[in-house]
């Protein structure tokens, strides 16, 4: 029995569901929608304290953290190797996630600003959401939950997010060249765990850091991945409370001005 307690747009998520798909690996789907706060729920911290999803639980065994899931995942199931043979290699995609993972909070920022409030506005008002924030267990949510609630986080401190993300590209696009992944010619849990805050930059209209002609293998490595089916699918689940990034202005009715 395989399970994965996750959101429709999670980054956290879709890195989970991509690597399930990549592995061929038949799952069952425990929707967690964190616009109606289901991550506080008794019975959710039961079996992830910390309340964020995803969470795979596996003949009744909790795995928590994405990146540790996704690596179980590799190593438990039959498929495709998604982790290097190679050490070395093995320790250049660890870099590069745990690269990925210390900028964590740039891209949390701007979604809780530009998404995640916006959207939990539509659904709770302000003081609703003042007591979710409490019940956060984590105090790194309580902390940007609470400032984007307030207002706290400016144009400046976003500013300084946009930068500190332009600076994991370029690093993303001197890695890319000329090979087509991040760690050489496999496909990798790197290139999984970076898709989705890709995707991500591109639903907040954040598209235009990459094209033929800026940072040009980022774009062809984009253009690779988003074409691979665990990608497709993976990025598609369906917000399964309506209304999806364009219910705020984000996502695909602005494909054509960022790309």
């Amino acid at each position: 029995m395989i399970e994965l307690y996750h959101f429709w747009s999670s980054v956290c998520s879709v890195r989970c569901r991509m690597a399930l798909e990549e592995k061929g690996v038949a799952w069952t789907s425990r929707y967690v929608d964190l616009f109606k706060l289901d991550q506080t729920k008794p019975e959710y911290l039961a079996i992830n304290p910390g309340g964020v999803v995803p969470t795979l639980v596996h003949d009744g065994q909790p795995i928590r953290e994405s990146t540790v899931i996704n690596e179980y995942i590799d190593a438990a199931f039959k498929g495709p190797s998604l982790v290097p043979a190679d050490p070395l290699k093995a320790a250049r995609m660890r870099e590069f996630t745990r690269r990925c993972e210390d900028e964590f909070p740039s891209i949390v920022k701007l979604t809780a600003v530009k998404y995640l409030l916006p959207k939990l506005r539509n659904r709770w008002s302000d003081e609703e959401l003042a007591e979710a924030v409490k019940r956060r267990p984590l105090p790194f949510y309580q902390e940007i939950h609470g400032r984007a609630l307030r207002g706290e986080i400016g144009p400046d401190e976003l500013g300084q997010c946009i930068v500190t993300l332009e600076k994991l590209l370029d690093e993303m696009d001197a890695l890319l060249d000329p090979v087509p992944w991040i760690v050489g010619e496999q496909f990798t849990l790197a290139d999984i765990n970076v898709a989705p805050y890709m995707y991500r930059l591109w639903a907040l209209g954040a598209g235009k850091f990459w094209s033929p002609s800026l940072r040009p293998n980022v774009d062809a490595w984009y253009r690779r991945i988003s074409a691979r089916p665990s990608f497709e699918k993976a990025v598609n689940w369906p917000d399964e409370s309506g209304g999806g990034y364009e219910e705020v202005g984000l996502g695909k009715k602005l494909e054509s001005e960022t790309r």
